[in-house]
């Protein structure tokens, strides 16, 4: 393993190291993935961008509990790196299944990506040994959603915030239904349907490196808010709650996901907001070049989470 990890650290193209067939996976922007075919099976390769995070470590980690929780709704773990390459890296099995960055189109393709959360809620910190931090972005109660918003917003000068900010931070504190907090899981932290591997005999999912302890129901959150689900009608989010309230049989998910929904909705403006100010100064590298029309992209989502946002405040009672 450590021959292939340092030749492909140089970023080669497709092609031939002694016994691995090299192919390099396209489509993420903080990483560089790679599938290594040998006579043993099939490793996934992926150096990640060095940052506080610790992205490869998150990842590994993750998957370790996964595993130690005996759910084989993950790739196996196999190696992590962070010292010996420019970029921290972690491998592990290549999983086969079916992979689309559009939404699911059905109830019962919905359902599957619930009852793939479902699963995960039974790793807690109880069933594993693996070191994990809290998830990078999971709003545990109002009072952590509040804060991340603040804290966002402090990462980026007052008068660089777009007027649609500003109009929805007016509006902090919201009036929200109070709630007691739940005992954490292991949450993903990217619901980004290019992760999942959507298998007949259940989904697998990949791509932890956001991954940490946190609320459950907030990875429905993370759904009903990613960009790759900007398309899905707002009948459908409030469909999806109630059904994972009643596959997961927690009594206050419903509760929580309609609480820190709209939290996380002004987030994502306050993030696209930052994004704007920063690429141009920068900030907010990545390990892929961000393509020609990034700014253009990013103005238009920006309009899209204001006119949500300010909807859904506008139904809160």
């Amino acid at each position: 393993m450590n021959d292939l990890l340092a030749y492909l650290a140089q970023t080669p193209a497709d092609g031939r190291f002694q016994q691995w067939q090299i192919t390099r996976i396209p489509g993420s922007a903080n990483n560089i993935l790679y599938r290594a075919t040998g006579p043993d099976g099939d490793v996934a390769v992926k150096f990640t961008i060095r940052d506080g995070r610790r992205r490869a470590w998150r990842e590994f980690n993750a998957l370790t509990a996964v595993w130690q929780a005996g759910l084989d709704v993950v790739p196996q773990p196999l190696w992590l790196d962070e010292d010996s390459y420019p970029q921290p890296v972690v491998a592990q099995t290549w999983e086969a299944g079916q992979v689309t960055a559009v939404p699911p189109q059905t109830d019962d393709a919905w359902r599957q990506l619930l009852a793939h959360y479902v699963t995960l809620r039974a790793v807690t910190p109880q069933m594993t040994s693996a070191p994990i931090r809290k998830g990078t972005i999971n709003f545990g109660s109002i009072q952590e959603g509040e804060t991340a918003i603040q804290q966002q917003t402090a990462l980026f000068p007052a008068k660089a915030r777009p007027e649609i900010l500003n109009d929805l931070l007016a509006r902090l504190p919201l009036p929200l239904p109070a709630y007691e907090p739940v005992r954490p899981s292991l949450c993903r932290v990217d619901a980004n349907p290019l992760n999942f591997l959507r298998r007949p005999d259940g989904w697998l999912s990949v791509d932890w490196e956001n991954s940490g302890w946190g609320d459950p129901a907030f990875e429905i959150v993370d759904t009903m808010t990613h960009p790759q689900y900007l398309s899905v009608p707002e009948s459908r989010w409030e469909w999806l709650a109630a059904e994972y309230g009643v596959m997961s049989g927690d009594d206050t998910a419903v509760t929580r996901i309609r609480a820190t929904y709209p939290l996380m909705l002004i987030w994502w403006v306050a993030r696209l907001a930052r994004m704007l100010y920063e690429v141009p100064l920068g900030g907010d590298e990545r390990l892929v070049e961000r393509p020609s029309n990034w700014q253009a992209d990013i103005e238009g989502k920006l309009k899209l989470y204001g006119e949500r946002a300010t909807a859904v405040l506008d139904n809160l009672r």
